[in-house]
């Protein structure tokens, strides 16, 4: 089938090319796989939110609960089933009272997240089968607040957290935040260890890899702009946090980190008056460089997660300014590489399904080929509720075979071969 009129294909580079190719899947082929997508539902309130995904369709994030008075932690569990595909599981909180989430999900199922209750919120690690399994409070850096954003397979955990409270250390100003990797096991000689900054006052760590490699944003020295950083080591044994630079403006930040060192992310443009999502390839300081993924149209785009094989999905603005489209992106920017918008893809692929999502952003993406992220639901009178909802979304019919995205530099009529990952 064909998607040349139905997908929006942009390349910073090259979009008049672009708009000259035609991409098609193979048809009938038993490579090919048809996409399906998965509404999460709630924990009985209005609304639910993705995170991350794993290689396994196990999605982290958060829904409301019954009276819409406070949000809970879920872990999804996909089963293969053709309806529904799986079930929600609430995760609870460190407290019994409060709202917490869940932001990533490794592949053994700990997830990474934040319990909050009064003014104060901690940095949590759930580990165990849901139902069976502890929240685990990771403490913080020395203040009253921290969050969790990443995990990785090890268990390690990336996020951010309150240095120490200023009525305390009178040296210390107010709410000032560090990024930290929390090593080991809480409670049993686990620690959170601060990764400083690049100069500024503050940080925030938002993805850890298998190598323990963190990605985030940092104030520079004077606080006048934060950049992405990778962080590279052992914080405290020769741990270095690496500045990323920007597309040429004053900001930037990193999303995720794959286990090959690349980062997503988002930076101000030359002018600062707009902002793409990047991908950093290489070591900074040496060959590295950070790279203008474009976006589907409009000022505004953002790369939120990467997997190994370093296509980033994310969300960006359309031409009209007003509305957000998730994109997965595929290939190297500059030389043959594609943003695809998944909504435009969906309802092109399963007009049915398609006709009931307004998608807005993907949140993550596993090597497998599964993208979770957020939308709008609505499939109309004497169906399931209405509302913003979680979803799952297998798009391995996008994943390009090794060296198959040449195919689109030879113009109209080319195809795309693709293959189911999964």
């Amino acid at each position: 089938m064909s998607l040349g009129s139905s997908i929006l294909l942009r390349s910073p580079c090259a979009a008049a090319a672009a708009a000259a190719v035609v991409v098609c899947l193979a048809a009938g082929s038993a490579a090919a796989a048809e996409p399906v997508i998965y509404n999460l539902g709630t924990l009985g309130g209005s609304s639910s939110s993705a995170g991350r995904v794993n290689d396994a369709g196990q999605v982290a994030g958060s829904s409301s609960v019954t009276g819409n008075l406070s949000s809970r932690a879920f872990r999804y569990d996909y089963d293969g089933r053709p309806v529904g595909g799986g079930v929600m599981i609430d995760l609870g909180t460190l407290t019994g009272v409060g709202s917490s989430t869940t932001t990533d999900v490794n592949d053994a199922g700990q997830l990474s997240g934040f319990s909050s209750f009064g003014s104060s919120a901690r940095a949590i690690r759930y580990d165990g089968t849901p139902g069976h399994g502890i929240m685990r409070n990771l403490g913080t850096l020395g203040g009253s607040v921290s969050s969790a954003a990443g995990i990785n397979n090890a268990g390690q955990v990336a996020g951010r957290s309150d240095i120490g409270d200023p009525l305390i250390d009178p040296q210390l100003e107010p709410d000032t935040v560090h990024a930290f990797r929390y090593d080991g096991t809480p409670g049993a000689g686990g620690i959170m260890r601060d990764l400083g900054t690049l100069g500024g006052r503050h940080s925030s760590a938002a993805s850890v890899n298998n190598a323990g490699q963190v990605a985030g944003r940092s104030d520079i020295t004077g606080n006048a702009a934060s950049h992405a950083f990778r962080y590279d080591g052992t914080p405290g044994a020769g741990g270095v946090m690496r500045d990323l630079g920007t597309l040429g403006g004053m900001f930037s930040e990193g999303f995720d980190v794959n286990d090959a060192g690349q980062v997503t992310g988002s930076s101000n443009i030359t002018g600062n008056l707009a902002s793409h999502a990047f991908r950093y390839d290489g070591t900074p300081g040496a060959d590295g460089v950070m790279r203008n993924l474009g976006s589907l149209g409009g000022t505004v785009s953002s790369g939120l997660a990467i997997n190994d094989d370093g296509q980033v999905v994310g969300y960006s603005r359309l031409a009209d300014e007003n509305v957000t489209h998730p994109f997965l992106y595929i290939g190297t920017p500059g030389v043959d590489g594609v943003m695809i918008d998944l909504d435009a893809w969906l309802d092109a692929n399963l007009p049915a399904e398609g006709a009931k999502w307004t998608l807005d952003q993907a949140r993550g993406i596993s090597n497998t080929g599964w993208i979770s992220g957020v939308g709008n639901y609505n499939d109309g009178p004497g169906g399931l509720t209405d509302g913003n909802r979680a979803f799952l979304l297998d798009a391995s019919s996008l994943i390009p075979e090794p060296g198959a995205l040449g195919l689109l530099t030879l113009g109209a009529g080319a195809t795309l071969v693709r293959r189911r990952r999964r």
